[in-house]
C-alpha cells in the first residue's frame, strides 16, 4: 500500500502542472536586475540558448559599472534580505546549509533574539536550472532546512513564516554560474 502512495506522488511531482504566476510581495525590496552585456543586446520574445562557453563564464565585478558593482556585491551578501539580515546561498541542486554559510545564520540569529518582536520570512530561491515544479520543491526544502537550524538556535517557530519563489524572482539574470550562484538562496525577510 505505501509503495501506491509513493507511486503516485512520484507521478504528481513529475507530471506538468500549469505555470503559476507569482504575485508581487508588498514592500519588496526594489533592486534593479543585472543583465549582461550580451543579455541586453537579444530580444526578450526570442530567448537564446546559452553556449556552453556562456555558461561558465564568471563574470568579475571589475567588468562592472560603478552602480553594478555595488548591486552586485550588495546581493553576495543580502540578497533581497531586508537589512541588516543576511542571505542563506545554497550549492547547484542542494539544501544543505554550507560551511560557509554559518556566519550569516549565526549573525541574523542573533539579530532576532535582540528583536523578539520581528517575524521573517525565509524566502526560498532557484537558479534558472531544472523545471519550475523541481525548482519550487527544492526552494521551499530551503527555506525548510534555514528555519529547522534557526528553530534549533532559539528562534521560536512562529515568528518564521517560509516560501517558495523556485526560479520566478531571479536578482543576477545572466546566464552562468556567477549569477546562478546568487540566484541560489534563502533570503530573510522582515514581515513585522
Amino acid at each position: 500500500m505505501v509503495r501506491w502512495w509513493l507511486l503516485i506522488g512520484v507521478i504528481l511531482l513529475f507530471s506538468g502542472c500549469a505555470k503559476k504566476e507569482v504575485p508581487p510581495i508588498v514592500g519588496e525590496s526594489q533592486v534593479p536586475v543585472y543583465q549582461s552585456q550580451k543579455e541586453s543586446t537579444t530580444s526578450v520574445s526570442q530567448p537564446k540558448a546559452p553556449s556552453e562557453v556562456e555558461q561558465n563564464q564568471v563574470f568579475s565585478p571589475e567588468e562592472f559599472k560603478d552602480s553594478e558593482k555595488e548591486d552586485w556585491e550588495r546581493w553576495k551578501v543580502y540578497g533581497r534580505s531586508t537589512s541588516p539580515l543576511k542571505a542563506v546561498f545554497f550549492d547547484y541542486d542542494d539544501y544543505s546549509i554550507k560551511e560557509d554559510m554559518w556566519e550569516p545564520i549565526k549573525h541574523n540569529v542573533k539579530y532576532l533574539l535582540k528583536h523578539k518582536d520581528l517575524k521573517v520570512e525565509l524566502q526560498g530561491n532557484c537558479d534558472e536550472r531544472g523545471t519550475n515544479e523541481y525548482n519550487m520543491a527544492l526552494g521551499a526544502k530551503r527555506a525548510q532546512e534555514v528555519k529547522k537550524v534557526l528553530t534549533k538556535l532559539g528562534i521560536d517557530e512562529e515568528r518564521i513564516n517560509t516560501i517558495s519563489f523556485g526560479e520566478e524572482r531571479p536578482l543576477a539574470k545572466c546566464s552562468n554560474e556567477t549569477c546562478w550562484a546568487i540566484n541560489r538562496r534563502v533570503d530573510f525577510v522582515i514581515i513585522k
